[in-house]
Formats: C-alpha cells, structure tokens, sequence
C-alpha cells in the first residue's frame, strides 16, 4: 500500500553538478541524463544546476530536462588536475541559483566536493531532502594526486562523507572506500547502467579485431600496458588485432611505442569516436576487452562492453573498481604488468566466456532498473512523513 501510494506523487528533483551532458561526456553526467530523462518520461520535475554557456537565460528546456545555468563555463583541470578555483567559483554562484529553487529532495554528486556543503545547506536551510551520490573515495590517494596539497583534499572528502547522512555509493567498491574513510552510515548501493535494448539492437562492425580498449590515453588509464601486453602475445598470435578507441596526452607516446615495436599492422588508432553506436559496432566486432586502469569509479564501459558479450581483463589497483565486475568465467583480474595482463587475454583468446552470466549481469545494469531503484529511494527519503499515509 505504502509503494502504491508513492507511486501515485511526482516530485522535483534537483540534481547537482557541475558540467553537463552531452556538452561534457563523462560517467557522472551520464547518469544524470539517463536517470534524469528517464524521471521525466515517469512525469516528475527533473532540475539540472550545471555550468552552461548560456547563463544569460535563466531556464532552458531540453530533453524533458529543465537546465538551470549557474555560471559560464571554465576548464575544469588544471595542469591536469581537477581545478579548486572552478570548484569554488562553481559553488560559490550555485548557492544563490539553488536557493531560488523548492524540491522535493537534492542529488548532489560528491566530486568536486564544495557543492556538497552547497546542498546541504541549502537543505537545511529549506528544511529539502538531501542525498549525496558518491562516484568515488580517494582516502590516501590524495596524496599521491596532489602531493602535501592533497591534506587539503582528504580534509573536505572527510567533510563530505561527514556530510552525506543519506547517501547513494554507485558500487560496493565505492561504499567500502567511504567505510575505510570513517563513513558511519549505511550508503544505498545503486550502480550506473546502460541502455541495454539499444546496445541489444546494434549490429557489430564488419572489420573484427582480437583485442579492444576504450579510454583516455592518460596515465591512469595505463593504455601503454595494452601495447606491451600485444608485444607479449605477438609472439604466439602473429595475426593478433586490438583495437584503441581514445585520445589524450599519452598519444603521442602510444604511437611511438607501436612504431618501436612494430606493431603497426597489429594495434590500430581509430582516436576518439564520438558516436556510441559505432563504439558497441566496434566492441561487438572484438573478443576481449581491456582496461588496465588505476582508478574507476564504476567503469561503465566493463559492462557495455560485458552486453556485446565481451570478457574483460582489468588490473589490481586498490581504487579500480572495475574490479566489480570480473566474474567468474567472464574476466580475469590482472596483477599491473603486461605479462600478466597477456595471460587474461590469452584465456579468453582460447575460450568462450559464460554468455549467460554475461547477459544476466548486464540485463541488471539496465539503465529502467537503475532508475526504478533510484526512484524509489528518493520516495524513501524526500518525505518520511508518506510512510504513515494509507489509501
């Protein structure tokens, strides 16, 4: 009776964060837009409070998405890190922007984290439901990212996790890093998804290839692993194919190495490929995908990549929670070097993952469950006071 008369309410729903998809593309914005429209279609409010070019108009309209722009843009990295000035600048227009607004509850991400204190005042200030969404807990690895800088760093992780009394952790790799950084709570798991009829409905690329990694060519990622990975199975498979779909700062390295090693006619660059449905044509046309990343949040491209039917061999970093994913008979969890990387990769080259488990796996990651699932924990907690009402 309670669920029937919850499902009776629309709500406003307010959804902090500060870029925007498909200006930015992205895991977080991602999921906004995803569960964002999906609320919508089910008839309720749905607010967006990014930075956008257009902050000279107070409301647009998109997508069933109503978009609050809160500043002009500014480039979010600096020197390749995330930068605190537009961080702050940011929170800092957010507040004004959000306090104008009445909802029912606030879904604020908790990277970059001053947002956090945004919304939880505006909450408490207008007596509005507040969850925070944790996409990842760095702990100590602040310190490695921005050296003695990085107390600062932890210092507001902590604050925000202080903060969070009502939380949404998108993995259990996540939730256990909160509990490891003092989280005393109990955060409501709900992963990110994919639109699992759209990637059923894509045929696969008529040119097939052995190997397939999909990310920025940056350091975390570790795309030079994969390179020296095929330099190992080269040996064996003389006809060996993988294909690199990606940009970023480490091209140029990547093509040197291909070129050293003579691996040209190997590994192919296609760059960054902007259309979705030629990125699963191109995973449905591989065998194994690899993602010898240091550091996910969720790694959404595991499971897109587990709907083409794909077995994924990913890496033992303490904050790659790709890890997640790798179940038996469908992955393999490698040590981070590319001998061992070649032995997942070897595994499924010489045998079929579990399909079943495959299809079973992504049909729970469809984006309609996940948004169900976030539906009703915001029933849950924007307003306790429907738990007593009866029909």
């Amino acid at each position: 009776m309670y669920l029937k008369t919850l499902h009776s309410r629309s709500m406003k729903i307010a959804f902090v964060y500060d870029v925007l998809y498909p200006e930015t593309i992205g895991g977080v914005e991602k999921r906004i837009f995803e569960i964002g429209t999906r609320l919508a279609e089910r008839g309720h409010e749905v607010h967006l409070f990014p930075m956008f070019d257009g902050s000279d108009v107070s409301i647009i309209n998109r997508d069933g998405l109503i978009i609050h722009p809160v500043c002009r843009p500014m480039g979010l990295y600096t020197g390749g890190r995330r930068s605190i000035i537009q961080a702050l600048r940011y929170s800092f227009h957010l507040f004004p922007v959000l306090l104008k607004m009445k909802v029912d509850i606030i879904d604020c991400q908790n990277f970059p984290y001053f947002p956090v204190i945004v919304s939880r005042l505006i909450g408490f200030l207008k007596k509005e439901k507040c969850i925070i969404t944790w996409h990842e807990a760095w702990g100590a690895y602040w310190y490695q990212y921005l050296g003695l800088s990085g107390i600062g760093g932890r210092v507001i992780e902590k604050i925000a996790l202080l903060l969070s009394s009502s939380s949404i952790a998108v993995s259990h790799h996540t939730a256990d890093r909160m509990r490891d950084e003092g989280y005393y709570g109990i955060p409501e798991i709900i992963p990110n998804g994919i639109p699992l009829q759209e990637i059923r409905a894509i045929n696969p690329a008529d040119k097939t290839t052995d190997i397939i990694f999909i990310g920025r060519f940056i350091p975390e990622k570790h795309p030079e692993l994969v390179v020296e990975a095929v330099r190992v199975l080269i040996r064996d498979y003389h006809d060996l194919t993988c294909t690199m779909i990606g940009d970023g700062p480490m091209m140029t390295r990547i093509v040197e190495m291909i070129h050293d090693y003579g691996l040209s006619e190997n590994i192919h660059l296609p760059g960054f490929v902007s259309d979705y449905q030629e990125v699963i044509r191109l995973m449905k046309a591989a065998r194994v995908f690899v993602l010898p990343s240091e550091r996910e949040g969720f790694g959404i491209v595991c499971v897109e990549a587990m709907a083409c039917g794909l077995p994924i061999v990913t890496t033992q970093y303490p904050l790659n929670a790709a890890l997640d994913h790798v179940l038996p008979g469908c992955g393999y969890c490698a040590r981070a070097c590319a001998d061992d990387i070649a032995t997942g990769i070897r595994m499924f080259l010489t045998q079929s993952p579990d399909v079943p488990l495959l299809n079973e796996y992504a049909k729970n990651h469809d984006w309609d469950r996940i948004t169900s699932s976030v539906e009703e924990t915001y029933y849950r907690v924007a307003d306790e006071n429907l738990r007593s009402r009866k029909i």
